[in-house]
């Protein structure tokens, strides 16, 4: 059973990471016209374009007087930069780019009447320290077995998951071409 899912517009992740995520969170980004019920996980919804983990916190300088900052925090700004700029290195950014485009104007909503949603589901309280990165993990990964099992894909950025994110062209690939499934081993 999944807890509460904190959701808010990708635009505004800043007000809600540090306040929910210290102790880390799965994130699911999601196209969808209103916001989704706390009871929503991301792998409701078809529109949902990457689930990923993060935990733990650190002291973030900040010129000078500084404060605890989330990972979660960190990893959403990475994140926004290829959104928000387009400019971005990995594959899974260009994927995004190519079907969405990139901007402020696309991420809120703007241009398109749907904004990006990112909904943050937190470890349960009681949990001890030393179980967080398991219940990440796991989580996370049963969130993608939950879309994949629900839409009969992978999130679009997840291509870690399908072989999506390998090279077509190298040997290995070009050999599993002639084996099709795993049915022939049994």
């Amino acid at each position: 059973m999944i807890p509460t899912v904190h959701w808010i517009r990708f635009s505004d992740y800043h007000k809600l990471a540090d306040l929910v995520g210290m102790r880390g969170a799965v994130y699911g980004f999601v196209w969808n016209e209103m916001k989704p019920s706390n009871a929503q996980s991301p792998s409701d919804f078809e529109g949902c374009v990457y689930i990923g983990e993060s935990g733990g916190f650190y002291y973030d300088k900040q010129g000078g007087k500084g404060k605890l900052r989330s990972h979660l925090h960190k990893r959403m700004t990475t994140h926004h930069k290829p959104f928000s700029t387009g400019e971005c290195n990995e594959r899974k950014y260009e994927l995004f780019k190519e079907r969405y485009g990139y901007g402020d104007d696309v991420l809120d909503g703007t241009l398109t009447g749907t904004p990006l949603w990112v909904g943050f589901i937190v470890p349960p309280k009681e949990d001890p320290d030393y179980c967080l990165k398991s219940w990440l993990i796991a989580t996370e990964h049963h969130e993608i077995y939950q879309y994949q099992r629900r839409w009969g894909k992978s999130p679009l950025m997840n291509m870690q998951v399908d072989g999506r994110g390998k090279d077509p062209e190298s040997y290995s690939s070009q050999m599993m071409l002639s084996y099709n499934s795993l049915d022939q081993f049994y």
